[in-house]
């Protein structure tokens, strides 16, 4: 068996966005993949969003300036990674990031791999710079924006800021 799992991107979907939801719902905290709406846990709120923001995340030209893709591991759906049109410091064209894995796909090199093919797919768009935003405490998020050559700033809300300057080919 290889060293690294097998990780590609799938475009969302509806049948992906079912198993992305189910896998969401049963192996990731609400809080992970969705903003706080109707109280804890997973409510109709909280579901309602997490499918009409993947839906409407269907391309960076599109309106919502966002593409979601599912993680897949060995064909099997791992998480969700996006990108999304940010403000464009000094005229570098900018998008953020975000990545959830589910919890039993977690610690593998998973998010390393596919966060390697997000940063293709930025540059392909003519993306030069990635940002990303992740908790103080979340070592192994830290670890792997660093790893992708990310300068991570602590900010004073407890979260830190990474930027991913793209090289240029």
């Amino acid at each position: 068996m290889s060293r690294f799992p097998d990780v590609s991107l799938a475009d969302v979907d509806d049948a992906v966005l079912e198993e992305l939801l189910d896998l969401a719902k049963r192996d990731a905290s609400p809080d992970e993949v969705a903003p706080p709406l109707g109280g804890p846990g997973w409510n109709l709120e909280r579901t309602a969003w997490f499918l009409g923001h993947h839906r409407a995340a269907t391309g960076l030209a599109g309106g919502q300036g966002e593409k979601t893709w599912a993680v897949l591991c060995e064909g099997k759906v791992a998480g969700s990674v996006r990108l999304k049109l940010a403000p464009q410091p000094e005229g570098v064209p900018t998008a953020e990031t975000g990545i959830w894995l589910g919890r039993s796909f977690r610690s593998r090199g998973i998010g390393t791999a596919a966060l390697r093919l997000v940063l293709a797919e930025a540059r392909t768009a003519g993306i030069a710079r990635l940002t990303a935003r992740t908790l103080a405490g979340n070592g192994a998020a830290r670890r792997l924006l660093a790893s992708l050559g990310g300068h991570l700033t602590p900010d004073a809300d407890g979260t830190v800021h990474a930027v991913v300057d793209l090289p240029t080919d």
